[in-house]
């Protein structure tokens, strides 16, 4: 991969995990979202650029658990009442659901030899 690119990509990770992190502790949800919804898209440019470099049908799969995971974490501003127990149960099933998703990505990433640096794994294992 092209070293401007991965710096690029690193420096757009390191950014959004913050965003998301800051959401997280501030426990503003739209902000978490936000960054959780644009993390998500950068696995799916990565993984169109390595799939058209080697046809590996693994990126495809990838790239659609990202694209779930966008589509989940869209920071659409709904109005969730906290005192309702099955909105409550919803949002931390989609969660765990995010949690999985990433952390199977991340070992996948760096498990497998699909030609994806190892630093975008841990970037991936690192935001949960």
């Amino acid at each position: 991969m092209n070293p401007i690119i991965e710096t690029v990509g690193n420096f757009i990770c390191l950014i959004l995990l913050s965003i998301s992190a800051y959401g997280a502790i501030k426990q503003k949800r739209e902000v978490l979202l936000f960054g959780v919804c644009f993390f998500s898209t950068l696995p799916i440019i990565g993984e169109s650029i390595a799939y058209a470099k080697n046809d590996n049908i693994l990126h495809l799969v990838i790239i659609m658990v990202f694209i779930v995971q966008v589509v989940i974490s869209l920071p659409i501003t709904a109005s969730d009442d906290v005192s309702n127990s099955q909105v409550v149960a919803l949002n931390r099933k989609i969660g765990y659901g995010i949690i999985t998703a990433n952390l199977c990505q991340g070992l996948l990433v760096l498990k497998e030899d699909i030609n994806i640096p190892h630093r975008f794994g841990y970037a991936i294992l690192s935001y949960h």
